[in-house]
């Protein structure tokens, strides 16, 4: 049982880690998986008393723009590494962008 619990520990903590990186609330999240905000919370603090079904993984992970198989990581696979490259990447250009159009204001 220990070993479950450690399942749905990882997963909770990805779920958690994406959704803040993606700058989404649970209940963003929530809607945009099809299950309720509580439930989202419940996942990301491990504290779930019938599991999680793969509709919900698959739901979720498609909702924060990630592979399967990172939600499920305990250490950092390749899908992982390069979703966390593409954010960085993402907000550096973002932040970019948002100093040339302040800059250019002045």
């Amino acid at each position: 049982m220990q070993e479950l619990e450690q399942s749905y520990k990882i997963i909770g903590d990805n779920v958690y880690r994406f959704r803040v990186l993606n700058h989404m609330t649970q209940e963003e999240l929530a809607e945009y998986s099809n299950v309720s905000g509580a439930y989202i919370s419940q996942i990301e603090r491990a504290n779930l008393h019938k599991g999680i079904t793969c509709t919900v993984i698959i739901n979720i992970a498609k909702a924060l723009g990630v592979p399967v198989c990172v939600l499920m990581s305990e250490k950092p696979c390749q899908h992982y590494l390069e979703y966390l490259n593409n954010v960085a990447i993402h907000r550096t250009t973002d932040e970019n962008s948002a100093i040339a159009s302040s800059s250019s204001s002045n």
